[in-house]
C-alpha cells in the first residue's frame, strides 16, 4: 500500500513540475561559412509578436547562442517581459541577433554578429569573433551612451589584416536575420 501511495505521489509531483512548452514555439537554426569553419545561430522562439504599445518590438525569443567551429557561445543578453498577439506577458531576450557576417582580412577571417534592442533609442550589439570562437571586440550601446566595450578596431585590423571600412560598412556576403516559424 505504502509503495502504491508513494508511486502515484511521485508520478503527481513530476507532473506539476514539467511544463509544456508552448505550442507556437519553434527553433531556428541560420547558417554560414567563415574562414573554413560554420557558423550556426540556434533561437528558441515563438511565432506569436510583441504587441505593437509594447516598448521593445522584438521577435519574441527566449533564447540564442552561437556556436563557431564547434563552439558554443552565449551572449550575456538581460530578458525583458512584453506583451504578446495572443495576449500573454513573456520573458524574452532584450536583443536578439539581426545580422551575421564573415569578414576576411589578409591575416585571418572574423565573425561579426550584431544584435538589436527593438526600438528607437535602444541598445545595439556588435561583436567580432574569431573563427576559433573567442570574443575579440565587442560594442554595447545606443546613440546616447556606451553600455560597455571591449578591444579596438585598431587591434582587429593589426591582427586580422581586415579594413576600416570592413568594420564599419555592410558587406554584400552580410546575412540578415529573419524570423517566422519555418
Amino acid at each position: 500500500m505504502n509503495r502504491l501511495l508513494l508511486a502515484g505521489s511521485l508520478s503527481l509531483l513530476l507532473s506539476f513540475s514539467v511544463s509544456a512548452a508552448p505550442t507556437d514555439a519553434y527553433t531556428q537554426r541560420d547558417v554560414m561559412q567563415c574562414g573554413g569553419v560554420e557558423v550556426v545561430l540556434v533561437s528558441s522562439c515563438r511565432s506569436v509578436t510583441v504587441q505593437a504599445n509594447e516598448d521593445q518590438l522584438l521577435p519574441v525569443c527566449s533564447d540564442q547562442t552561437i556556436n563557431i567551429g564547434g563552439k558554443l557561445l552565449r551572449r550575456d543578453i538581460d530578458k525583458v517581459s512584453q506583451r504578446t498577439s495572443d495576449g500573454s506577458v513573456t520573458s524574452m531576450l532584450s536583443n536578439v541577433v539581426v545580422t551575421m557576417d564573415c569578414l576576411n582580412g589578409t591575416k585571418g577571417s572574423l565573425v561579426s554578429i550584431g544584435g538589436y534592442g527593438g526600438c528607437g533609442a535602444c541598445p545595439e550589439w556588435c561583436g567580432y569573433y574569431s573563427t576559433a570562437g573567442q570574443l575579440k571586440q565587442y560594442s554595447y550601446s545606443n546613440a546616447y551612451r556606451s553600455f560597455g566595450s571591449k578591444g579596438s578596431s585598431e587591434e582587429l585590423i593589426k591582427a586580422y589584416g581586415v579594413t576600416a571600412k570592413q568594420l564599419r560598412e555592410e558587406s554584400p556576403t552580410l546575412k540578415r536575420i529573419s524570423y517566422g516559424q519555418p
